[in-house]
C-alpha cells in the first residue's frame, strides 16, 4: 500500500509539505508514506458512500467529505528514565480515509485547516494489500479520536461490511459481527439512519476468478 520516503519529518513539516504535494501522503510519528491508487471497486464504493449518505444527511447539519480531506489523531505518551517522568511525546497519525461523517462545527487538527480532528463516522474500502492495514492498526488508530463513535470497514471484493462502535460514553469499542449479504442493511445509530448494503455496492462487478 506505501512505502517510506524518508526517515523523519516533525508533524509541522509533514503538513507544510502536504499541501504542496502531487500526491497524497499519509503520516506516523515522523515517518511520511506515499499512499497508492485504487481499483476501479474500490472508487465505486467510495461514490456510492458520499452520494446514498449524504443525500439522507442533506437537510442535517453534518458533512460527508471525500478522501481529500485528512484526518488527525494525536497520542500523548509520557516516557519514563530512571524512574523521572519525561514530558509527554504526541505520537501524530495522519491519513485520508475513503469517507468521513463530521455533524456540527469543524475542529482541526493542529490548526491545519486542511486536516480535521472531530469526525463522528469514519469509512474505509478493503483491498487485498490494505485489508490488514486498515483492519488492525488504522483501527487501532481510529479509536484513540475523541469524538469518533464509529468506523466502518467496506471490502472491495465481496459483500463484507464491519462496523467498530464506542459504546456509551465510555472508552469502550464493541466490533460488529459482519454484513455479508445485498439484502443486509448497514445501521448508523449515532445518526439514525440505515443504509442498505444492495446500494452501496450499487454498480459493483466482482472478479469471479478472484474468488
Amino acid at each position: 500500500m506505501f512505502q517510506a520516503n524518508r526517515p523523519h519529518y516533525n508533524v509541522e513539516e509533514y503538513l507544510w509539505q502536504e499541501q504542496r504535494a502531487e500526491q497524497k501522503n499519509e503520516y506516523y510519528d515522523g515517518t511520511i508514506y506515499s499512499m497508492a491508487g485504487g481499483s476501479v471497486e474500490h472508487s465505486q464504493l467510495q461514490s456510492n458512500i458520499i452520494l446514498e449518505i449524504g443525500s439522507v444527511l442533506r437537510d442535517r447539519d453534518c458533512r460527508v467529505l471525500t478522501s481529500d480531506l485528512k484526518i488527525g489523531v494525536g497520542v500523548a505518551e509520557e516516557t519514563k528514565a530512571r524512574g523521572t517522568a519525561r514530558p509527554k511525546k504526541s505520537k501524530d497519525f495522519i491519513t485520508y480515509p475513503d469517507a468521513s461523517i463530521i455533524c456540527g462545527p469543524l475542529e482541526y487538527y493542529r490548526g491545519d485547516r486542511y486536516t480535521i480532528a472531530n469526525p463522528q463516522v469514519l469509512f474505509e474500502v478493503l483491498s487485498p494489500s490494505t485489508r490488514n492495514y486498515e483492519t488492525g492498526f488504522k483501527l487501532e488508530q481510529y479509536q484513540k479520536i475523541p469524538a469518533l463513535k464509529a468506523y466502518i470497514m467496506i471490502d472491495s471484493q465481496q459483500v463484507w461490511v464491519r462496523s467498530c462502535l464506542r459504546i456509551g460514553e465510555q472508552n469502550r469499542w464493541v466490533l460488529e459481527e459482519p454484513l455479508e449479504n445485498l439484502t443486509d442493511t448497514l445501521r448508523l445509530e449515532v445518526l439514525q439512519i440505515d443504509i442498505p448494503l444492495s446500494l452501496l455496492y450499487a454498480k459493483i462487478e466482482f472478479d469471479q476468478s478472484e474468488s
